[in-house]
């Protein structure tokens, strides 16, 4: 009798380990393999979103993102212009602006693939 419970309380605590297991992805950003998307209009943006490469770190007040190209030059977070720095290396673009991961963050982003297209996006980085 005392076997069977101890077989039974096993097999219920691994049941329990893999259900938890199995719920993680569930919480993890549906959008994306990184800790944050973009939105644009209060919708996920697709477009902004591809361009992001590696997950944002948050250190000091300050978050860094990366997004693939040298197509960012600056970002404006509460009205003040961070510039970007280019990577040719790895053609990654990185911006650093005054956040945390606590709250989304309103931001317009500097798009510019030259001669054809100079704009300023107004997007909403979502934590993920």
């Amino acid at each position: 009798m005392v076997k069977s419970i101890k077989k039974t309380t096993t097999v219920l605590m691994l049941a329990l380990v893999l259900m938890l297991a199995m719920a993680v992805p569930a919480f993890a950003n549906p959008y994306n393999d990184y800790n944050y998307y973009f939105e644009y209009d209060g919708a996920y943006h697709a477009h902004s979103s591809s361009y992001i490469a590696a997950n944002a770190t948050v250190s000091g007040g300050n978050v860094t993102i990366t997004l693939s190209g040298n197509y960012f030059p600056e970002v404006e977070v509460g009205g003040v212009t961070y510039s970007g720095v280019y990577d040719s290396g790895t053609n990654t673009t990185k911006l650093t602006f005054p956040g945390s991961s606590s709250a989304p963050i309103d931001l317009s982003l500097h798009v510019v693939v030259a001669p054809w297209h100079n704009t300023w996006y107004p997007l909403t980085l979502v934590w993920g």
